[in-house]
């Protein structure tokens, strides 16, 4: 058996007479980015659903020391993964830490708010643990019909 670590290969995406709906060239462009960072392919399929979005992080560049970003990113996917759990229990996203990115599933709200819990945690403005305290805390505010409808 050979392997090979610099295998290349490429994707066209192309649509047929039948395709009604032109967005779906994009959803399928957002697919094989997924695929390329090693997102599972039945997760990732789930990107061609209208209410699924993707954002792909790239935190390589936010720390110039190679140990600090290490430690960074560690921080972000915590002990036994449990901080990227939490955060993806809380905005309703899938995440995936690879390398020097970050790729996200879910709706428009989480992708925002997982951005910014990303970039917070490697640029060391913010651990992850006092955004995920934050979202359990607007979690409940909701909860409270009063609540609910002023601005958050």
């Amino acid at each position: 058996m050979l392997a090979s670590t610099d295998v290349k290969g490429s994707m066209t995406i192309a649509t047929t007479r039948e395709t009604r709906d032109p967005y779906i060239v994009l959803k399928a462009r957002d697919l094989i980015k997924l695929l390329s960072r090693s997102v599972p392919a039945p997760r990732a399929i789930k990107i061609l659903d209208d209410e699924v979005q993707c954002d792909i992080i790239k935190i390589g560049n936010l720390v110039r020391n190679k140990e600090r970003f290490v430690r960074r990113r560690q921080r972000l996917v915590g002990p036994n993964s449990s901080t990227l759990k939490a955060l993806e229990i809380l905005t309703s996203c899938y995440i995936l830490v690879q390398g020097s990115t970050v790729a996200a599933m879910g709706p428009w709200k989480g992708l925002k708010q997982i951005r910014k819990i990303v970039e917070d945690c490697i640029q060391n403005k913010m651990r992850p643990v006092y955004h995920i305290k934050a979202l359990l805390i607007k979690k409940e505010l909701l909860k409270d019909p009063a609540l609910a409808e002023r601005n958050h």
